[in-house]
């Protein structure tokens, strides 16, 4: 159901040009609600760091500074400390005593492995524990469809292609009731992710678009099948 253009971008074989560009995005944190619990707060800060890492505004090597962060979100260390801890579980950074928390390198050996694990891992989501597709899933998926065709005239806008990449995961997650399996691919998307992000410049604007349409059509029709 794939398109190797969308969501991942690039099949393991495939040579990249040495002068791919990096898009980047604006640090900026979503607005808060002033009912936000600690959890959603957690939750909040750590897709916003995941992203900026996966979209390099944090590239390879980047010192992510605790209190630094603390500042710009007008909370306490401990929340920050908290986050840094579940992006190292993720691969994306590494703590370091001493030196502070780093953005890990982008891994290019195993990218081939994680990539083909990731497929089929994507394949037992739909197997495992399936939920019932409701439709605030159809509402959902209808957003992502409609922010992609809103794209269609915003050439070069990769890093708003690869923010509804990550949104599609997160559906895609929601669509399994194994919680386990939902871990595990989130963790093999996020490890390949940057590569993916690097590198999609290089497909062009027209294929990177279309692609990911053509994979947000594909998987609506399979869940309006359902």
């Amino acid at each position: 159901m794939e398109d190797e253009t969308a969501h991942w971008a690039i099949a393991p074989h495939e040579t990249i040009s040495q002068e791919t560009r990096m898009v980047k995005v604006a640090d900026k944190i979503t607005t808060v609600s002033e009912n936000e619990t600690g959890a959603e707060r957690f939750e909040r800060i750590y897709c916003e760091l995941r992203d900026r890492i996966c979209l390099l505004t944090y590239p390879p090597g980047t010192v992510l500074s605790e209190g630094a962060l603390a500042k710009e979100l007008g909370i306490s260390r401990t929340p920050i400390r908290r986050v840094f801890h579940r992006l190292e579980f993720m691969g994306l950074v590494t703590i370091k005593n001493g030196v502070g928390t780093i953005v890990t390198d982008i891994d290019l050996k195993t990218f081939k492995q994680i990539y083909d694990l990731r497929k089929r891992l994507a394949e037992l989501m739909g197997e495992l524990s399936p939920v019932e597709i409701t439709p605030d899933y159809i509402t959902k998926i209808d957003v992502l469809v409609d922010r992609t065709r809103n794209l269609a005239d915003k050439t070069g806008a990769f890093d708003e292609l690869a923010l509804i990449a990550n949104d599609l995961q997160q559906l895609l997650s929601d669509l399994t009731g194994n919680a386990p399996l939902c871990e595990i691919t989130e963790l093999m998307y996020y490890r390949v992710a940057r590569i993916w992000y690097t590198f999609l410049p290089q497909f062009g604007w027209e294929r990177a678009h279309a692609g990911q349409l053509n994979e947000l059509e594909n998987i609506r029709a399979a869940m309006m099948d359902n």
